[in-house]
C-alpha cells in the first residue's frame, strides 16, 4: 500500500488554544474544504487561498494524506522555498508538533529535485519515492526527448499558483490531467489578469 493511504488513519485534527499547540482554524478550514471538494469535482483543480502566515504549508502536506494520495508532485516557484517545503516534508515537524500526526510515524520518501529531468531514466526513478518536490523549470514534460508517464502523479499541490497561467507552470498541469490538483496562494488575482483555473 502507498505511504499517504497507509498512514490516513494516524491523522487527528486537534485545534490549538492558548495553552495548547493544535491546527489553526483557517488551517482547519482548509483542510475540510479541499477534501469536500473532491468529493464533488474529481478533475477541477481546487484553489486554496491563505493569507501568509496563516499556516499554508502544513494544509499542503495535510491534503497528501487527506486525499490518501499515491504520490505526489510539488511545485514551487524557487529553489529555496523547494528545500524548506521537501525537509519539511521528510520529516513532517510542522504536524507532528501540532499533535495532526503521532511523533513516531514513519516518514514518506520525498525526492527533491535539483536537475533537469531531461531523460526517461530519470522520471522512471521518480516511482521509488512519495513525494516529488521541484521548480517548474526541472520539468520540461513538453520536450521532445521526454515522455513522463501520465499516470506517474495523482495528486499535484502548486505553491504560490499565482505562477500556474504562465507556461512553464501550465503545460504540467495540462501534462498530468488525470491527477487531482490543488493550488496554493495568499495573492489569487495578477496583474496581467490572466485566470488561475480552478475553483476557490
Amino acid at each position: 500500500m502507498a505511504y499517504f493511504p497507509e498512514h490516513y488513519s494516524k491523522l487527528t485534527y486537534p485545534i490549538a488554544t492558548d495553552s495548547t499547540e493544535g491546527l489553526r482554524n483557517a488551517q482547519i478550514g482548509a483542510i475540510h474544504s479541499i477534501a469536500s471538494h473532491f468529493t464533488i469535482h474529481d478533475k477541477e483543480p481546487a484553489i486554496v487561498v491563505m493569507p501568509t502566515g496563516a499556516g499554508k504549508t502544513a494544509v499542503l502536506f495535510l491534503s497528501a494524506f487527506v486525499l490518501r494520495a499515491n504520490r505526489v508532485l510539488i511545485i514551487t516557484p524557487s529553489k529555496l522555498v523547494r528545500n524548506q517545503i521537501a525537509e519539511g516534508f521528510e520529516n513532517l515537524g510542522v504536524l507532528i508538533r501540532s499533535g495532526a500526526l503521532p511523533g513516531d510515524i514513519d516518514k514518506p520518501k520525498v525526492k527533491e529535485i535539483s536537475e533537469v529531468l531531461d531523460n526517461q531514466d530519470k522520471w522512471n526513478a521518480l516511482s521509488e519515492f512519495d513525494v516529488i518536490v521541484s521548480t517548474p523549470n526541472s520539468l520540461p514534460v513538453n520536450s521532445w526527448s521526454v515522455n513522463p508517464p501520465k499516470e506517474l502523479f495523482d495528486l499535484v499541490l502548486i505553491d504560490e499558483a499565482h505562477h500556474s497561467p504562465a507556461h512553464t507552470w501550465n503545460s504540467i498541469l495540462k501534462h498530468f490531467q488525470d491527477a487531482k490538483k490543488v493550488l496554493f496562494t495568499a495573492t489569487p488575482f495578477r496583474r496581467d489578469r490572466k485566470e488561475i483555473k480552478g475553483s476557490f
